[in-house]
């Protein structure tokens, strides 16, 4: 009995920390839970970028340092509502976010209104598997497109 509630506490530890460091995509970004970043995002006027991903999956486990160390993403966050969903986290599995596909990691943008905006898409991957997004640049660009967008839409 014993060793099973330490077990319990090693695993809840275990979690608890890898969520403060942002589940390995960086420990620096403001990350919010899915169920609060409609709200947060519509009352900062920030769109929202949403990182889907499994423990398990090779890629997801690549992606992770990439975005944990790169100031240029970390730089473009602070303009958007960070969010990172992993395994059974909302909202995966809702069906409205497998644009092109269930594969993961993918990264999928939404406005401040909290609508999925499937126009904001990694360029680079052509038609197939729109929102993997395996370098900085490819996701800096596609930061920068969804900005560039809203400040337009700002201006108007």
């Amino acid at each position: 009995m014993k060793l099973l509630l330490i077990l319990a506490l090693i695993i809840l530890i275990s979690y608890s920390t890898a969520k403060l460091n942002g589940g390995g995509f960086g420990e620096n970004y403001n990350w919010v839970p899915w169920e609060q970043a409609k709200t947060v995002a519509k009352s900062e006027d920030k769109p929202i970028m949403l990182i889907l991903h499994k423990s398990w999956c090779g890629a997801c486990k690549r992606l992770k340092p990439i975005v944990s160390v790169s100031d240029e993403i970390l730089d473009l966050s602070k303009k958007f509502v960070m969010v990172n969903s992993e395994d059974d986290e909302a909202p995966m599995g809702d069906d409205s976010f497998s644009l092109d596909g269930g594969y993961i990691p993918r990264i999928i943008f939404l406005d401040s209104a909290g609508n999925i905006r499937p126009e904001f898409s990694n360029v680079a991957r052509g038609d197939k598997y729109k929102y993997f997004y395996p370098s900085v640049g490819d996701i800096t660009r596609s930061m920068g497109n969804v900005l560039k967008h809203i400040n337009q839409r700002n201006e108007l």
